[in-house]
């Protein structure tokens, strides 16, 4: 009975949120540089510091380097994932600019 109602409901949920995400992608388009991830150079979900560096980095990709390397990739200095330091100010930066982007599409989207 109920079981079934939400399992037939699923793939147009799993569409709803799969065209989020593109959208969202979409709007990362022309992000400023400070929003994309030094390395990889797309827009960082969970930007943390490095505090061997300074530099900022999305957390999965420094989660990604130190698996295979225990150093700071921008000056080689030890470091492991229980060191970064959460940017969140950077963090707030992005959710608000990311914020006004999806209020532009919308009201775009109404017209």
């Amino acid at each position: 009975g109920n079981e079934m109602d939400v399992f037939e409901e699923l793939p147009s949920k799993v569409e709803k949120v799969s065209l989020t995400i593109e959208n969202d992608e979409a709007l990362t388009i022309d992000a400023p540089n400070e929003f994309l991830d030094p390395l990889m150079w797309t827009f960082m979900k969970d930007p943390v510091r490095l505090p061997t560096s300074g530099n900022i980095i999305d957390r999965s990709t420094i989660t990604q380097h130190l698996l295979n390397d225990p150093n700071d990739p921008f000056n080689r200095k030890a470091l492991s994932i229980d060191m970064v330091e959460p940017a969140t100010e950077l963090k707030e930066r992005m959710t608000i600019w990311l914020d006004q982007k999806r209020e532009e599409r919308d009201c775009k989207m109404e017209e």
